[in-house]
Formats: C-alpha cells, structure tokens, sequence
C-alpha cells in the first residue's frame, strides 16, 4: 500500500481501466502442477464459502464433502496448504 493507503492491484487495476490493456502484474500465476490441484479446490471450495458479517474459514467437513461429492482426493498435506491458502486469505479479505 502506498501513503493514501491504495494497493498495488489497485493501481494496476486503474492501469488496466484506464488504458484498456491489462498489465503483466495482474496475469493469472501459473501453479506448478504439484500444487495446481490444491489451488483448484481452493477456488471451488471459495465460491461456496459461507459469510456473514465476515468470511468464515473453510471447515474440514466442506472439504471433506467436496472432495467426496467431486471424487477429488487430497492428501492430508494438500488439505493442510488448502487450510492455510485459506487462513492466508481470510487474512486479506477480512483485513
């Protein structure tokens, strides 16, 4: 954040309105493939997150269903990096 308290995607995204091309910064990341299936259940599991006043943290059991309703398996250590994207990204969302 600069000194007005903007952020840098900010910015790049007054950039990208302003000019109407969007800069490299702003690219999806490409995963490498070892955690690519992790960040896939993330964005699943995101889009049907429960909030009230606040975003909730996903429970083991949503990603236990959603593992059995997709036939996606994760092991316990991709469920524990799902468990701290998510922390992570609670973190930024709920300031």
């Amino acid at each position: 954040m600069d000194q007005s308290g903007v952020s840098e995607r900010e910015h790049l995204e007054q950039v990208e309105r302003q000019t109407g091309r969007r800069p490299q910064r702003l690219q999806e990341p490409e995963f490498p493939l070892p955690v690519s299936n992790v960040w896939f259940a993330f964005l699943h599991l995101n889009s049907g997150r429960s909030s009230g006043m606040s975003l909730n943290p996903l429970s083991y059991l949503e990603i236990k269903s959603w593992m059995e309703i997709t036939s996606t398996p994760l092991n316990a250590r991709e469920v524990e990096a799902l468990k701290k994207l998510d922390m992570l990204y609670l973190g930024v969302m709920n300031g």
